[in-house]
């Protein structure tokens, strides 16, 4: 439904970043209207961390605390951990935002730099068992 770039202007080290971006993320399903979503991340953390399986690392307890809360406005949500070689759209995204001024964000349309990435995720497809 929609995907977004968006440059952090201050280092954050790998979770953190994670977080972030899940947070991000969140906030855009939300303003899209979606209200029934499922959110990946290849950060085992993080993903552990928005369900409730593991106490967040401090660096991004308040982030996680905040998603948890606003994840509650959603009529459903499901976080799920995928592994970042499927996550290749997504990584695509993340480099890319290096060379964005503050964000961009596609609504129904595919962003260009990753449009080859998903037909080759979309042609998987067919491969995979049910």
């Amino acid at each position: 439904m929609g995907a977004l770039c968006k440059k952090v202007e201050f280092p954050l080290g790998p979770i953190e970043a994670e977080a972030k971006a899940m947070e991000a993320g969140i906030y855009l399903a939300w303003d899209l209207g979606l209200k029934e979503i499922v959110v990946e991340g290849d950060s085992q953390q993080v993903i552990q961390a928005l369900n409730g399986c593991i106490t967040p690392a401090l660096s991004i307890l308040k982030v996680v605390e905040g998603l948890k809360l606003f994840l509650l406005r959603f009529n459903s949500w499901k976080a799920v951990h995928s592994r970042r070689i499927t996550n290749e759209a997504a990584h695509l995204l993340a480099r890319n935002a290096m060379n964005v001024k503050d964000s961009v964000i596609w609504v129904e349309d595919t962003p260009p730099l990753i449009e080859h990435q998903i037909m080759v995720d979309v042609s998987f497809l067919d491969f995979c068992p049910d």
